[in-house]
């Protein structure tokens, strides 16, 4: 019969424990723990609001949005507001709303501009940081005013006169109106005014509408420059030019016309302080909007605008709104915002960007699906986006906060 020391057999005990333990250990976890369902991820920032409404506050109509982030970080809402009727002519006031949170909430809308009973309108604010006298920034609002239709208008038997106002207190209060119309313009009224005789005869004349810009390169850094759109007396049409003030708002220049006829517009910068015009078509079949290039930013008598369709941007026929954008990531993008409904009608409000200097866009990010029309975006924290536009067609003013993120990257 065999033997077996001591050692040995505590050895096979010791083993034979382990084997029990272990079996013991597996029974015990053969349950798997269950997996907790993820907690959907709520954009906070990501929002609607309602600013104003047809019929509020006296005025029937609300129209032709535009806004800006004022030097204090609060958002000034700049809009038409029309006494009777929805009209482009009649009695229209430029009314200014403040927001200090964002856009989630937005004050009474106070009156900012206004021309009597009659027109006022085509908002067009920028925030001049460059100015030494003014170093917690001025803020400028272009804007005309017209003494019959726009139809009238174009036959010479009205004029359109450009004005601005400053605020160096955020919004709270303007200075009076400077009335820029010889500097920026070739009217001929001389029955109104007897110094309306250029002989180009301009007639009909809109700033932007929406926000204007402020160069913040190259060699003209600082220079304030106003999207506009005239007409021509002999020719019976529209084009998109600029104006332009290197020494904040003492004195005017204009750009030439770019090359195609256009309505209509809105202004970026492009890298080295070069300007991007892009207009609404209100003539070609297509509707394609029209962007119209100054590389260098001269603006003057030697610029030649490189102008052409932009088959990335089709548009019913309607006002756009576009912003240069720093993303969280340090990127630099050109924004662009306009009604991208297929059967071109003013609706689904889209968003979209360009990381080629406006030749090639992205596709859109549908920010409402309703009736859209006139819009202008502006920078808001923790890298989203605002949306000041006309829904609910024309009925109401309505802001609405995205995150870049949602916007498509092809």
């Amino acid at each position: 019969m065999p033997t077996y020391s001591v050692k040995s057999f505590f050895s096979v005990l010791i083993i034979a424990t382990t084997i029990s333990c272990s079996k013991s250990n597996d029974s015990s976890t053969s349950t798997p723990t269950p997996t907790p369902t993820p907690t959907p991820t709520v954009d906070t920032l990501a929002f609607s609001s309602t600013l104003v409404s047809a019929g509020l506050g006296g005025y029937a109509s609300y129209r032709i949005p535009a806004i800006i982030k004022a030097p204090d970080g609060s958002l000034l809402a700049f809009m038409e507001g029309r006494v009777s009727s929805s009209a482009d002519f009649g009695n229209i006031k430029i009314l200014v709303s403040k927001s200090t949170d964002n856009g989630k909430h937005w004050s009474t809308p106070q009156i900012a501009a206004q021309n009597g009973s009659m027109q006022a309108g085509n908002p067009s604010p920028v925030v001049d940081m460059y100015d030494s006298r003014y170093p917690q920034g001025r803020i400028f609002l272009f804007y005309c005013i017209g003494n019959n239709t726009q139809a009238n208008v174009t036959n010479l038997n009205g004029v359109r006169e450009v004005f601005y106002i400053t605020s160096i207190d955020n919004g709270v209060t303007w200075s009076s109106p400077t009335n820029i119309t010889l500097q920026v313009s070739h009217p001929y009224q001389p029955s109104y005014n007897p110094a309306y005789t250029d002989p180009m005869q301009w007639t009909a004349y809109a700033t932007g509408p929406g926000h204007a810009l402020q160069m913040t390169q190259g060699a003209h850094a600082g220079r304030l420059v106003i999207p506009i759109n005239h007409g021509i007396f002999s020719s019976k049409t529209n084009y998109a030019a600029a104006f332009y003030t290197d020494d904040h708002g003492a004195s005017f220049k204009i750009s030439p016309d770019v090359l195609l006829q256009s309505d209509e517009t809105t202004a970026a910068e492009l890298p080295g302080g070069g300007v991007l015009l892009n207009s609404r078509d209100q003539y070609d079949p297509s509707k394609q909007r029209i962007l119209s290039y100054d590389t260098v930013g001269n603006l003057n008598s030697s610029t030649t605008w490189l102008t052409s369709w932009n088959a990335y941007l089709i548009d019913p026929v309607c006002e756009g709104s576009m912003l240069n954008y720093t993303t969280a990531a340090g990127n630099k993008v050109i924004l662009f915002c306009n009604p991208v409904s297929p059967s071109f009608q003013r609706a689904m409000l889209g968003l979209r960007q360009s990381f080629t200097n406006g030749k090639t866009w992205t596709q859109a990010y549908v920010a409402d699906n309703g009736a859209a029309a006139y819009s202008d975006i502006v920078a808001l924290p923790n890298d989203h986006v605002g949306i000041l536009y006309e829904s609910n067609n024309y009925g109401t003013i309505t802001f609405i906060s995205v995150k870049y993120s949602q916007i498509p990257t092809l």
